[in-house]
Parts: structure tokens; sequence; C-alpha cells
């Protein structure tokens, strides 16, 4: 816009101090006026087709970011559910062991329970010998 305007004060100041009739150049000056309006013009419509590109530029854009965004959350909703299955396969898998160790825990604990009784039986039946003994 600001060459536009340099260019008609410049036209115009130029006409003004040229050695020239003043209807000659009032008619140069209306002449350089017509075709810095032509010009004018011809800036406007280069501007409004950059702004038609830029329009679909930005349209465009806007549609592979969307495609870009949606494939995206489609990939980030398949990895969690993975890795939700894979952490419902690991709690299984220790709810397992874990079960299996408690049965190993009370299998041991009632086989010592028993040898302990055995034991407390024996030693009852040695110390029931000594008293008739001594007796």
């Amino acid at each position: 816009m600001s060459f536009v305007k340099g260019l008609l004060i410049g036209a115009t100041l130029g006409l003004l101090f040229a050695p020239k009739s003043g209807q000659e150049t009032r008619n140069d000056i209306a002449k350089k006026f017509d075709d810095s309006k032509k010009s004018a013009s011809e800036y406007a419509d280069m501007a409004k087709v950059k702004s038609e590109e830029m329009q679909q530029t930005a349209g465009t854009a806007t549609e592979n970011i969307k495609l870009t965004i949606s494939k995206t959350a489609q990939e980030l909703r398949e990895q969690l559910h993975r890795a939700s299955e894979d952490i419902r396969s690991e709690a299984k898998l220790l709810k397992e062991d874990i079960r299996e160790t408690a049965e190993d825990v009370k299998e041991t604990t009632e086989e010592a329970a028993s040898d302990v009784a055995a034991e407390v039986e024996d030693a009852s039946d040695d110390i029931k010998a000594e008293a008739q003994d001594k007796k």
C-alpha cells in the first residue's frame, strides 16, 4: 500500500514541476492517476487470488491435521487396550502364583504341625513311661 502511495505522490510531483501547460499537466495527472488505479486494482486482484490460495491451503492443512489427530488417537486407544490386556494377563498370572504359594505354605504348615504333634505325642509317651518307671 505504501508503494502505491509513493508512486502516486512521485508521479504527481514529477508532473507538477514539469515544464508543460496546465491542461497538459492535468491530463498527465489524470492519466497517471488512472494508471495508478489500474495498478492498485491489479494488486488487489493478486491479493484476492493469493488469499483464496492461502484459504484453500489452510483448509487442506486443517483436514490433514484432523486426519493425523484422529489416526493418532486411534493408535493411542489401541495401545491402551493392549496395555490393559497385558496388565489383566499379568494380574491373573500373579493371582495364580499367590494361590499356589498359599497352598504350598498351607501344606508345609500342616506337615510341620503334624510333625510337631507327633514329637509332642512321643515326648508325652516318654514322660509317661519315665513316670511309670519311677513308681
